[in-house]
C-alpha cells in the first residue's frame, strides 16, 4: 500500500465521521487491516472489535506510528518495528469498547496465532501437492493482480509477499501461477466493491463541497 493511498483512507475516516459514524468505524477497521497486511501482520480480529472513532489526536498518533513503522521497515530494524507494532496495538485497544487490556492481548495472541498457522500452511503446500487440489475445490482464490488492486500494491510485490509466505493458504501451480485465498482477508470481493462505491460518494461530496467554497469565494 502507498503511502498516499493510506492518507486517503484516513481522511474518508474522518469525513465520514460526520455523516456516518457506521460507515466511518468500517473504514476505520479497514485502514488497521491494511496496515497490519502491509507490516506482515495479519489478524482477522479487527473487523470482529467494537471500536471507538478516533479522536483527531489519536489519528494523528496512529498515523504517526504507521508513517515510524514504515520508514523503520526500509532499515530492516525488526527490534524496533515490533516495539512500534505494540505501541500501534496499545492505541487501537484504547478505543475498544470492551476492556483495553483484553482486547491487546487478542490482538496479540491473534497476530501470533495467524503466523505460526502461515508457516504451518506453507509446508504442508510444499509436502503434499494433494492439498492444493482439494484446495481448489473448496477454495475461492484472487490473482496476484487482484490482491495488488485489492491492497494498493504492485504485482512484484504481492508476488514477493506470497513467496515469503504472507498469505494463508496461497500456493504456486504448476505453472506458476500464485493463488492466493479470499479467506486470507478480513473484507470479501462483495465489501471491497461496496467500499469502492463508498469511496467514491466520498469524493463526490469532497469535490461538491470544494466547489462551493470556490464558489462563495
Amino acid at each position: 500500500m502507498q503511502k498516499h493511498d493510506q492518507d486517503k483512507l484516513w481522511e474518508s475516516v474522518l469525513t465520514l465521521a460526520d455523516i456516518d459514524v457506521d460507515q466511518a468505524k468500517a473504514v476505520f477497521k479497514v485502514v488497521i487491516e491494511r496496515f497490519l497486511h502491509k507490516v506482515g501482520m495479519f489478524t482477522p480480529l479487527v473487523s470482529k472489535i467494537p471500536l471507538s472513532l478516533p479522536s483527531s489526536e489519536k489519528a494523528h498518533v496512529l498515523r504517526k506510528l504507521e508513517n515510524e513503522m514504515l520508514e523503520i521497515l526500509s532499515h530492516n530494524d525488526k527490534d524496533k518495528k515490533y516495539e512500534l507494532l505494540v505501541e500501534y496495538i496499545d492505541n487501537i485497544s484504547d478505543l475498544s469498547e470492551e476492556d483495553s487490556l483484553l482486547i491487546r492481548r487478542k490482538i496479540l495472541a491473534s497476530i501470533l496465532s495467524e503466523k505460526i498457522e502461515n508457516r504451518q500452511s506453507i509446508e504442508i503446500n510444499e509436502i503434499t501437492p494433494e492439498y492444493q487440489i482439494k484446495q481448489e475445490k473448496t477454495t475461492s482464490f484472487y490473482t496476484p493482480k487482484e490482491v495488488s488492486k485489492k491492497m494498493g500494491l504492485s504485482d512484484q510485490t504481492i508476488r514477493r509477499m506470497c513467496e515469503k509466505g504472507k498469505f494463508p493458504g496461497a500456493y504456486q501451480t504448476g505453472g506458476g501461477h500464485w493463488k492466493i485465498p479470499h479467506n486470507a482477508f478480513i473484507t470479501t470481493p462483495e465489501q471491497d466493491q461496496k467500499a469502492d462505491e463508498l469511496f467514491e460518494q466520498i469524493n463526490a461530496i469532497n469535490e461538491k463541497a470544494g466547489d462551493a467554497d470556490e464558489f462563495d469565494l
